[in-house]
């Protein structure tokens, strides 16, 4: 799955919780996602001031649904995951043995996972998060290579509970 896909994928109360993070916590990265979007679909700032924050990242959501803003959905989602999940993240990190710094960045990452050590991964962070996050975690970790590796692929098929849509 591609950024723009899992977004889609996601249910709109995940993808409230989302905006309204990205909103609170990370406010110069969304106003800047917001702008760059609205001046690409050739929408003037002022457009947005008269909207609430709610409606602000409904539309931002809805516009980064397309292929057309695959990069911003990303970025968006990886802004959350590591300021926002850091838990889930490290814990997923932990259970497979994959180095980080302790927030959740990772340097090298591993040519090749288990089935046993995704399973165990998938695990640790079902213990405290809700698996719709899991699921998005896993897909958007997914692309941090250009094939992926298989045995998220794997688990992601076999698993039902950590598959988006």
């Amino acid at each position: 799955m591609k950024s723009h896909q899992i977004i889609a994928a996601l249910s709109p109360a995940l993808k409230k919780d989302i905006t309204s993070y990205l909103q609170k916590e990370t406010r110069e990265a969304f106003r800047t996602a917001l702008y760059s979007v609205g001046q690409q679909k050739k929408l003037r700032p002022q457009y947005f001031q008269n909207k609430s924050r709610e409606e602000q990242g409904a539309w931002l959501i809805e516009q980064i649904k397309t292929k057309t803003f695959d990069g911003v959905a990303e970025q968006l989602l990886q802004l959350w995951l590591l300021k926002g999940k850091v838990d889930m993240l490290t814990a997923f990190l932990d259970a497979t043995g994959i180095k980080h710094d302790g927030k959740g960045q990772v340097d090298d990452l591993p040519e090749e996972l288990t089935t046993e050590q995704v399973e165990a991964g998938v695990d640790a962070m079902l213990k405290s998060h809700p698996a719709e996050e899991v699921a998005l975690y896993l897909n958007l970790f997914q692309l941090q290579r250009t094939d992926g590796w298989s045995a998220i692929t794997e688990v992601l098929e076999k698993r039902a509970e950590v598959k988006l849509g």
